[in-house]
């Protein structure tokens, strides 16, 4: 992982701290954590250097006999790494000095990176799913306008 890590912050700008966000990465500023990678199957290429079209490794995603051993494999390490640090608590440790130490003192630390959406910021908590509409110009999906009372929603 430092590998990884350190071959990605050479392509970064000396003065850009993070890259990429999701909810793995967002979580990580407020709580010790941990992330596990797994692999999938993917289609032999025909020939040297032919790549198959993303679409075709996303479709395997749907075949329960491809995925499923990864999935099965995943869950046995989370519940391996669970009862680890439950047993030892010298890992446990490991983990919470870790952050502390990356977040310059834990959460509100000197290091720490606060979220980045406002406190007062209201989520559209109040939208619907897609719906689906036929038009002259074949199916298309409209997306409500959110309720300008969405505060009352959240109260």
């Amino acid at each position: 992982p430092q590998d990884y890590e350190a071959d990605t912050r050479a392509l970064l700008p000396s003065w850009q701290k993070n890259f990429t966000s999701d909810d793995y990465v967002d979580y990580t500023w407020h709580a010790p954590s941990v992330r596990l990678f797994t692999g999938r199957p993917m289609l032999a290429a025909p020939e040297p250097g032919y790549e198959y079209p993303n679409w075709a490794y996303l479709a395997m995603g749907g075949v329960a006999g491809l995925i499923d051993p990864g999935m099965f494999l995943a869950s046995k390490t989370i519940a391996a790494t669970a009862l680890d640090l439950l047993t030892q608590p010298d890992e446990l440790a490991k983990a919470k000095a870790e952050f502390e130490e990356r977040t310059g003192g834990g959460v509100g630390g000197t290091k720490w990176v606060a979220p980045l959406l406002p406190e007062d910021f209201i989520p559209p908590v109040d939208l619907r799913w897609p719906e689906y509409v036929s038009t002259p110009r074949g199916e298309e999906w409209w997306l409500p306008t959110p309720n300008p009372d969405a505060r009352q929603l959240l109260e």
